[in-house]
């Protein structure tokens, strides 16, 4: 397998982008004002209904085109689903304190990362848009017709070529070919590899191991995502074996210290103190990041050094909140759990400043991660009456 993704094909992937959601900015940039195709475009990321009526044709096109799902996949798709709905709040923290920092080491594919994000200083909506890509692809149905992860897909593979458009078009700064393409086919598997094996390794590393099977399934899970994004299927790996080889493939060959992953990682780190309003919590993000990277790459992305006691303090003041179900699992463990519900509830209430789609996870992923309490009886005793009464008037109505 080392050989299938040997240099000379990995090269080759870093000069390729998508070229069906290329196409598309190609033409609404041929046939349109810039400011008229940037305002198209704003209204499909950053609108969390379904595409509007009235789309230009090659836009309508691309989203009927990209929307369609392998019918095979269906019964393996719940499978990788249902690990995420049950654990899901630890697996988005290792996605912020593992997965996102891990992609920052790469010197080559952050550049485009800085250059889009760090220096317009909003490192929270980064966060805020991964985050919700995953909920959106990983939540029972989401992949389904009309699915909205399916709809969050389309927007991000949209938002993808335009910035390459835009970064291979700046005359002011010219796009430096020995990056490749920006955003290219190789960056693009190693930050599927790094959602799917940092993710698990992130959790396995907390002491939760899923069973091999439940593994193999989220990778297939994502496997359907990487279709869905534009992913080429020699890049998508069949099996966790090849999953692990890729990444160590594609770490060998762009992991590297650089200005840009050290500077996005401190804007990371910075924004989730700043955001922990919970002063014990406040340097769990960076206890975490040194626990799951690399002892080089947690030092050349400059990630501080905290005692691992500041956790068991950290623990020790709020474990009066914790479910006492919980005290057999590792200290780090419940630390991180109580971190994730934090943030993931800050996250919920936070004001975006109107931007973007307001932050959404399942009321049913709320309930099963801790961040929604059960419903009172008076709760239920409305919410049926509601029920009760737009039957009633449905009916007349009918």
């Amino acid at each position: 397998m080392s050989g299938e993704y040997g240099d000379a094909f990995l090269d080759g992937m870093r000069l390729r982008g998508d070229p069906p959601a290329d196409r598309v900015i190609e033409v609404l940039m041929a046939g349109h004002e810039v400011n008229e195709a940037r305002a198209l475009l704003r209204t499909l990321v950053e609108n969390d209904q379904p595409p509007p009526s009235g789309l230009p044709p090659e836009v309508t096109s691309y989203l009927q085109a990209s929307a369609s799902l392998d019918a095979t996949a269906g019964e393996t798709l719940v499978k990788g689903q249902d690990l995420f709905a049950e654990h899901g709040a630890v697996m988005l923290l290792c996605l912020g304190c593992y997965s996102l920092p891990a992609s920052y080491a790469a010197a080559k594919g952050v550049v485009v990362l800085h250059r889009t994000a760090y220096l317009e200083r909003r490192p929270a909506k980064r966060l805020f848009e991964t985050t919700q890509m995953v909920i959106d692809v990983m939540t029972p149905g989401g992949l389904g017709p009309g699915g909205r992860g399916v709809r969050t897909v389309q927007k991000v593979r949209l938002m993808h070529a335009m910035v390459r458009y835009f970064l291979q078009n700046d005359e002011a700064r010219p796009w430096p070919a020995e990056l490749g393409v920006p955003i290219n086919q190789e960056d693009l598997a190693g930050t599927l590899t790094a959602f799917v094996w940092g993710t698990l390794d992130g959790l396995a590393r907390l002491g939760v191991t899923p069973a091999p099977d439940a593994q193999e399934d989220y990778l297939a899970a994502w496997r359907c995502v990487g279709r869905l994004m534009g992913i080429e299927p020699a890049l998508l790996p069949k099996n966790m074996a090849e999953a692990t080889t890729l990444r160590q493939r594609i770490e060998e060959r762009q992991v590297a210290p650089s200005a840009e992953g050290r500077e996005l990682t401190q804007a990371l780190l910075e924004m989730m103190q700043e955001n922990s309003d919970f002063a014990p919590l406040k340097h769990v993000p960076a206890v975490l990041m040194r626990h799951f990277l690399p002892e080089r790459v947690a030092d050349f992305l400059a990630v501080p050094r905290y005692s691992g006691e500041l956790a068991v303090e950290a623990l020790e003041l709020i474990e009066g909140a914790e479910n006492k179900l919980l005290h057999d699992l590792p200290v780090l463990t419940r630390v991180a759990r109580s971190f994730s519900l934090h943030f993931l509830n800050w996250m919920l209430n936070v004001e975006t400043g109107g931007r973007s789609a307001p932050f959404v996870i399942p009321l049913e992923l709320q309930r099963r991660w801790g961040l929604a309490k059960p419903a009172s009886i008076w709760q239920r005793l409305a919410e049926w009456f509601g029920r009760s009464l737009r039957g009633l008037f449905g009916a007349r109505a009918a």
